[in-house]
């Protein structure tokens, strides 16, 4: 799980900075074919897996996983949205900067919205190499996204969103904080604001850490009903998580 955390992405605000840089090109996507495979679709209940050919095995996996994503993203979430995703595995790596940005390319996976709508992006090789729990956990976080993104603002500070859709994501997984987080430290004093520096993976960790927290307080519906009251805001008061409360949670879960 430790190398998923190393891959795992990415943010809604992400999304939003996407949505400017892509709109700008052309709204049709290019074709997943290359001069040795076809371009290939994957239908699922919940929503397609764009590929290529060569890239079989894993759109393949990401098919067999995308129902049961779906599903339980929106058992938890229990909220209106189309409850149908698009994937789309990108052939080439100059596929893949074209729809999400060299910032992102490194990245397993991103939620994009542009001009065809909302699709979660995989990176064919950071993907590929993720365990089928990794690759789920993955799908989940981004799904978690697109299903939030209509209910979240611009503005909404990411140890919310990227908080929110770990938690959805890890949801059912049996793995304890420790394991899901391995980097944690006990000694937060603040919020974590570092998700684009050399802090990121302990950024998201302690994000994710807040709304464990916050299910140990609230309760299962408490978190979701907490995360989509500030995520509509167009500011999040700091003062809306309990820090002291957050460290003394992670000194006695985690030590």
């Amino acid at each position: 799980m430790k190398h998923l955390r190393t891959l795992l992405a990415v943010t809604v605000a992400m999304t939003f900075l996407l949505g400017v840089s892509v709109a700008l090109r052309p709204v049709e996507l290019q074709s997943t074919a290359t001069t040795h495979c076809k371009e290939a679709v994957l239908t699922a209940a919940a929503g397609t897996v764009s590929s290529s050919s060569c890239d079989g095995a894993l759109a393949s996996r990401v098919s067999g996983l995308l129902d049961t994503s779906v599903r339980e993203v929106n058992d938890i979430l229990d909220i209106s949205w189309a409850r149908r995703v698009a994937v789309v595995v990108p052939a080439t790596d100059s596929e893949l900067v074209s729809l999400v940005g060299p910032a992102f390319a490194d990245m397993a996976g991103v939620a994009i919205r542009d001009g065809s709508g909302q699709r979660v992006v995989l990176n064919r090789v950071r993907a590929a190499a993720l365990s089928d729990v990794e690759l789920g956990v993955l799908l989940r976080h981004e799904i978690t996204h697109v299903a939030t993104r209509d209910l979240t603002s611009d503005s909404a500070p990411l140890w919310l969103v990227e908080g929110f859709a770990d938690w959805v994501a890890f949801h059912g997984t049996g793995l304890s904080l420790r394991q899901a987080a391995p980097l944690l430290k006990p000694d937060v004093s603040a919020l974590p604001v570092d998700f684009g520096g050399s802090g990121r993976d302990l950024a998201y960790q302690q994000a994710y850490s807040i709304m464990v927290y916050l299910e140990s307080r609230l309760g299962e519906r408490g978190v979701v009903d907490f995360f989509l009251r500030h995520a509509s805001m167009s500011a999040v008061d700091a003062r809306a998580v309990d820090v002291a409360g957050w460290r003394e949670f992670l000194k006695t879960t985690i030590g």
